[in-house]
């Protein structure tokens, strides 16, 4: 009898490669703004100019100095020790309060790293769904802007590092998001191409556009938000307001079920 060519003997269906969600880790993963809010009510109760401000004022307003100074570190037009003084001089400029002199900085920054440090936690439903996620035959990943060093520790301290493949950072890198060559590098390290691959990150602009440009399928993270779907740069995206929405959105894995 004869038989058929050897290619023919064992037929199989291709295996398609697991799912790969990117996260982005700081205001995603980590719960930034409940560690300001700590924060800061610290430093208010020992600087008498801050005392009748609204917290929410305050928060709005050292947000916005911590993200213009960082966005100035990212660009190489600081140095990273001298972002901790910009960022308290910027705070208090915008409050319309005389500039701070060296000392009440270091009062300020020291009260507000300790707690801010013994305040962090991890977002909710965040480490539960990075284990369902690895539990259900998906890859997950960190990409962040910021230090390597600050950040893996951060990543540790609110227990996410270990339920990841690795942490990327901007410094790792070379390139900040929304850079699509920290997105490329990412997937060259991971060894997977932009099929199948997810960006879940709570900003716009460093997150979603960032993804989209390397190709990627942006998730929006975004709790304040009453939308499951938004258009941004022309393209419908994905939004989710809690951690136990995600699996909802990716395909189901290959090889088990969500049940």
């Amino acid at each position: 009898m004869e038989l058929p060519p050897s290619d023919d003997l064992f037929t199989a269906e291709p295996q398609l490669a697991p799912t790969m969600i990117f996260l982005d880790l700081d205001n995603t993963l980590f719960d930034h703004r409940q560690s300001l809010k700590y924060a800061l009510a610290a430093v208010q109760s020992i600087i008498p100019s801050l005392r009748e401000i609204t917290s929410d004022d305050l928060a709005e307003k050292y947000n916005e100095a911590l993200n213009h100074v960082y966005g100035r570190y990212l660009r190489n037009e600081i140095a990273d020790e001298d972002q901790n003084a910009e960022k308290v001089k910027l705070f208090f400029k915008s409050l319309d309060l005389e500039e701070p002199d060296s000392e009440c900085i270091a009062r300020f920054r020291s009260v507000y790293k300790r707690i801010y440090r013994t305040s962090r936690e991890a977002t909710p439903g965040s480490i539960q769904t990075l284990r369902r996620l690895r539990d259900n035959g998906y890859r997950t990943a960190i990409i962040t802007n910021g230090p390597t060093g600050s950040q893996i520790e951060k990543a540790k301290a609110i227990g996410v590092f270990d339920l990841v493949e690795c942490l990327i950072t901007s410094e790792e890198a070379g390139h900040p998001k929304p850079d699509v060559r920290i997105f490329q590098y990412a997937m060259q390290k991971l060894r997977v191409n932009t099929k199948n691959v997810y960006m879940v990150g709570d900003s716009v602009k460093a997150d979603v556009k960032g993804a989209l440009g390397a190709n990627i399928t942006p998730i929006l993270y975004s709790p304040s938000s009453n939308k499951s779907l938004e258009m941004f740069f022309g393209r419908e995206v994905s939004v989710i307001r809690h951690f136990d929405q995600l699996p909802m959105i990716l395909e189901p894995p290959l090889d088990s079920s969500w049940e």
